[in-house]
């Protein structure tokens, strides 16, 4: 059995860092290395804990997320960033991916997809709520009506797969879903990126929903 992803929790809100720390606890593919109030103290705490990825507040008293996500990864670039906020807009979401989270996740989330979404980032994938991935969307698309142009066709299978995607479905729901094994899941969602040359489900999603294929 692999190692479990090593986590630290930055954030100001004591109810929430409980949660996450009984969400981690409850969960054998995640350990809780650390834990902060503020994005000032996460360097010096990650230098200590080393952790895999590190679950990121935005809003915080002294340093904010988005400082903080660029203080880590000047410090450790192969640190992997997941926000974990209340913010649903779409430039909130820009602003601390651009700094170099690969995640962003509402506070409302399960804490399956929680877990999901540290594993996705400790294997390099980028996940993004399904509400301000739907934001994204619209935006890209300027609220106009859907762009159809020519694009390689995904099988059935692979159209079933992208629509839960939309939805915001892990590859571990998306695998009980369809009755799937998850490695079929990531093996169809690989085949996907190669076909469209995307790099994420978010993009993806974009993708789908500029081609007609799907609607948000």
């Amino acid at each position: 059995m692999s190692a479990a992803i090593r986590v630290v929790v930055v954030d100001d809100e004591a109810l929430v860092r409980h949660a996450l720390r009984a969400f981690i606890a409850a969960d054998p593919r995640v350990e809780l290395v650390g834990e902060v109030e503020d994005g000032s103290d996460a360097v010096a705490t990650c230098a200590s804990a080393r952790p895999d990825v590190v679950l990121m507040d935005i809003k915080m008293p002294v340093m904010g997320g988005v400082d903080a996500t660029r203080a880590l990864l000047a410090w450790d670039p192969a640190c992997k960033v997941v926000a974990l906020t209340t913010f649903t807009t779409e430039w909130r979401a820009l602003e601390v991916l651009q700094a170099g989270a690969c995640g962003y996740l509402v506070k409302n989330s399960t804490p399956e997809q929680i877990i999901e979404a540290v594993a996705a980032a400790h294997a390099g994938d980028r996940v993004v709520s399904p509400e301000v991935q739907k934001r994204f969307v619209h935006s890209a698309i300027g609220g106009t009506s859907r762009l159809r142009y020519d694009s390689p066709a995904p099988s059935a299978r692979e159209r079933q797969i992208i629509e839960l995607i939309a939805r915001g479905l892990s590859n571990v729901e998306i695998a009980d879903e369809l009755h799937y094994a998850e490695g079929t899941v990531k093996a169809d969602i690989r085949h996907i990126n190669r076909l469209w040359n995307v790099e994420n489900r978010l993009q993806i999603v974009l993708r789908a929903t500029e081609i007609g294929l799907i609607e948000l």
